[in-house]
């Protein structure tokens, strides 16, 4: 099974990665991490670039932790539109499954759209979404 985990840094993301973890050792496994930074505007900040290794660095840490083996594992860092970004590798890469976090908004900022729910609208790909309070003891296959 390969799976992309796309990381914000978040801990919706880490919390995204115990869970893919613990599937990928059900399986035959390969993982992809993913991290999108800002291609442009005033979003883009010279530290989400700087920063993005460390990003990465944290999630390959929390699944090898988990147990998953480190060659197993891939890691992406990619300019862009984090939804667009999302979908085109998980396409490009043919990944079996998305598994992301999600923060749970609610209300005007859900109106306005989030990362996940716009993955959710555009993707042809399975995805799975980690809820903000879910807990890997929770966890079964």
């Amino acid at each position: 099974m390969k799976i992309l985990i796309p990381t914000d840094g978040s801990i919706y993301s880490s919390n995204a990665a115990k869970v893919a973890g613990k599937i990928a050792l059900e399986h035959d496994y390969e993982l992809i991490i993913l991290h999108v930074v800002p291609s442009k505007g005033f979003s883009r900040k010279t530290w989400q670039k700087n920063g993005a290794e460390q990003v990465i660095s944290t999630i390959v840490d929390i699944l090898v932790n988990t147990g998953c083996d480190r060659d197993k594992i891939k890691t992406i860092i990619e300019d862009g539109n984090a939804p667009e970004k999302i979908v085109e590798v998980a396409e490009d890469m043919s990944v079996d499954r998305i598994i992301i976090g999600t923060q749970g908004k609610n209300g005007l900022k859900k109106l306005a759209g989030s990362v996940t729910g716009k993955v959710l609208q555009i993707s042809d790909i399975l995805v799975l979404v980690v809820p903000p309070n879910y807990t890997i003891t929770q966890f079964k296959i």
